[in-house]
């Protein structure tokens, strides 16, 4: 598996952006990501000679006192991947996520002006090898029903690489969250 590969897949975990608001992240990780979406996004790494875009659908659900978000990307290649994120609330803006290639724990810190991600992934290099790569994701609603995720990845402390995606939720699963919202109140 090429290093690009399994980057440009947790780029669009962040970006599932599910309708956030003018500059703001939005109260919780669910508002975020709740819901459909459609990305479209470029991995980039001059290091590894790297510049892959890709096409990544999301589906976030509440499940069991979790946050679930499906994740389904298609790279220009033709290639396809599917992950899945588990997400936990641990305190009033914090979370914890897991995903089968993530190192230990993600830690999401949600603030006033974007939801802020952290994480180290398991991939493989070019050779064959196993490598740990260090993802930091801002993601920043842009509109009414578009999100952008910004994401540094880097391993042992070097900047090897960056991710951009910018999602579009799904109107008609915009209509149908906000009355979901409105029965919850």
């Amino acid at each position: 598996m090429k290093i690009a590969h399994p980057l440009v897949l947790l780029l669009a975990l962040l970006l599932s952006g599910a309708g956030l608001g003018a500059a703001q992240a939005g109260p919780t990780l669910e508002e975020a990501f709740r819901g459909e979406a459609t990305g479209v996004g470029r991995f980039k790494s001059q290091l590894a000679g790297v510049d892959r875009g890709f096409v990544v659908t999301t589906k976030g659900r509440g499940a069991g006192g979790k946050f679930v978000l499906d994740q389904v990307f298609r790279f220009d290649n033709g290639a396809l991947d599917r992950r899945t994120w588990h997400f936990r609330k641990t305190g009033p803006n914090t979370y914890v996520g897991t995903r089968d290639d993530v190192v230990g724990t993600a830690k999401v810190v949600v603030g006033e002006d974007a939801i802020r991600m952290s994480y180290d992934l398991i991939t493989r290099g070019k050779n064959g090898s196993k490598l740990q790569l260090h993802f930091e994701d801002t993601i920043r609603r842009t509109g009414r029903d578009s999100i952008v995720n910004k994401g540094v990845i880097s391993m042992l402390g070097m900047t090897v690489g960056s991710v951009d995606v910018a999602f579009q939720r799904q109107k008609s699963l915009r209509k149908r969250g906000r009355a979901e919202e409105l029965a919850r109140q």
